[in-house]
Order: structure tokens, then sequence, then C-alpha cells
């Protein structure tokens, strides 16, 4: 059987344990220059809601640009 060791929040669900620097610092070391939420998944093991929320907050302040690839294909970048 494998354990999880990950916190929980109150309401029992996973706490989320990629923040917008996380995000951010990861973006600029990787080898690609832009990233899909996919990515983000894959890199953290967050949700896919969480990795988008997230992009979407960085998008919001100015950290990170996004575009359409194709209807459900979105990419971001660091400007």
């Amino acid at each position: 059987m494998i354990t999880d060791d990950r916190e929980r929040d109150a309401r029992g669900q996973y706490a989320e344990e990629a923040t917008g620097e996380d995000i951010l610092a990861a973006i600029r070391e990787s080898a690609f220059p832009a990233v899909t939420a996919r990515w983000v998944v894959d890199i953290f093991g967050i949700e896919r809601s969480s990795a988008h929320r997230r992009l979407e907050e960085l998008h919001e302040e100015g950290e990170v640009e996004r575009g359409k690839l194709s209807p459900r294909v979105v990419i971001w970048w660091i400007p």
C-alpha cells in the first residue's frame, strides 16, 4: 500500500504545494519557451484545475502571457 504524506486542508483536500512563485521558477528553468497547464500538472503533481487557476492568476498579475494554439491547447510564457 502506498501512502501519501501530503498535507490536507480543513476540508480534507490535499493542500496545494505549488505557489505562483514556484510555477514561475519552473517556467524560467524549463527547456521550453512556453508551457501548458498539463506541463505544470506533471511537474508539480497538482490537479489540472489548480494548475490552470494558478496560471490564470499569474496572467492577471501580468507575470505570464498566454496564447491559444488551438481551441484546446493554451500555452503560457514569461514575457
